[in-house]
């Protein structure tokens, strides 16, 4: 099993998220924004799972910081903030990707992404905090959503 592989899988199946061990695919997601990190992270407590390698679409801080807590050695995405890629490199943790951006932007663009704006200034290695932050950030953005 190799990054590889999660590229491919991720490209071919049209996936978000794509996380496997030494042996097979191990987490499969097709959810926007940082859910699929969540959905793997609950499954990664839950479960005695070692992953190794992971494909995403978009790797900002707050999934960077969850990838290291997971275990993650080798990191693939499309699109990686500076700030992922600096918690990567001070952890040893292997990353390629399609293109590195200064950061993450909300979904029209027009600023900096509310998990990357929530985690100014927090210790990444304060993995409680952090989890807390992203929970409530995402909690608020739910609440906030126009209904369709």
């Amino acid at each position: 099993m190799n990054i590889d592989l999660c590229k491919k899988v991720m490209n071919d199946e049209n996936l978000k998220c794509v996380v496997a061990d030494e042996n097979e695919i191990i987490f499969k997601s097709d959810a926007k924004g940082i859910v699929p990190m969540l959905e793997f992270l609950k499954l990664y407590e839950e479960n005695d799972l070692k992953p190794l390698y992971q494909a995403d679409r978009i790797m900002g801080k707050a999934a960077a910081i969850i990838a290291l807590h997971c275990g993650i050695k080798e990191i693939y995405s499309d699109v990686v903030s500076q700030s992922a890629m600096d918690i990567g490199e001070r952890n040893n943790i292997e990353m390629t990707y399609g293109v590195l951006v200064d950061k993450i932007l909300n979904r029209d663009k027009s600023k900096e992404g509310p998990f990357e704006t929530a985690l100014h200034g927090v210790d990444e290695n304060s993995f409680d905090e952090v989890l807390e932050i992203i929970k409530n950030t995402l909690d608020t953005m739910l609440k906030n959503r126009p209904v369709q």
